[in-house]
């Protein structure tokens, strides 16, 4: 094990979370939890791929502009989480899923730090996905707007993150997003409807800012 990760692991949070969601298969740790990551709510249901050491992380990690001390991660799960690979869930990032929705996090995702997955309904991500730091992703108001009729007009809307997408930082992904592979996010973005392009930088406010770009692939 990577000293930085023994050093920064809290043993009673990773046995907590592996034999809750794991049962005896939790025993060989797939997944390492940090001291700085609170465990709010360690219900609903979590599936991953293999039952590997340390395949998901959940708190670790450092960028220099955030305080390790104070920057604390949070985990509060009602619904169905489900890791298709390597996960990354990196310093003070917030993961909050609702007794009806569903994350999916595809192999090898990465988000840096102090991002925060809201889900009522259904996020997926990708495999090879990276994202930046201070990222929302949510798929819900949190609250209904009727019309004269008394209809609800403000249902929530999937998200899905294709594979091979960077986020930069700040960036706000709203309900109804759909962004296909090999597309890059420009930083302080804000995005609210379907994409249908590739190979292009998305930003601004629902902007195609750029067309046939390339970004490198994982090496870890």
């Amino acid at each position: 094990m990577n000293f930085k990760i023994l050093k920064e692991l809290s043993v009673i949070k990773t046995l907590r979370f592996n034999w809750r969601y794991f049962k005896w298969n939790g025993l060989k740790l797939p997944v390492f939890v940090s001291k700085n990551f609170l465990l709010k709510a360690i219900e609903g249901n979590v599936e991953i791929s293999e039952y590997k050491p340390g395949l998901i992380k959940l708190g670790f990690g450092s960028v220099g502009i955030f305080d390790k001390r104070y920057d604390k991660g949070i985990w509060e799960n009602f619904g169905s989480v489900i890791f298709e690979g390597r996960s990354d869930i990196g310093l003070g990032s917030k993961v909050s899923v609702a007794s009806k929705g569903k994350v999916y996090f595809g192999d090898r995702l990465s988000i840096t730090a102090k991002s925060e997955i809201v889900c009522n309904k259904e996020i997926i991500f990708g495999n090879n996905v990276l994202i930046s730091w201070d990222c929302l992703f949510m798929d819900t108001d949190w609250h209904d707007i009727y019309d004269r009729s008394g209809n609800i007009t403000n249902s929530d809307e999937k998200i899905i993150i294709g594979d091979h997408v960077w986020i930069g930082c700040r960036s706000t992904v709203l309900k109804g997003v759909m962004i296909p592979a090999n597309n890059v996010v420009a930083a302080n973005s804000t995005l609210s409807k379907e994409f249908k392009v590739t190979n292009s930088i998305i930003g601004g406010v629902n902007k195609v800012l750029k067309d046939n770009i390339h970004w490198g692939t994982f090496s870890k």
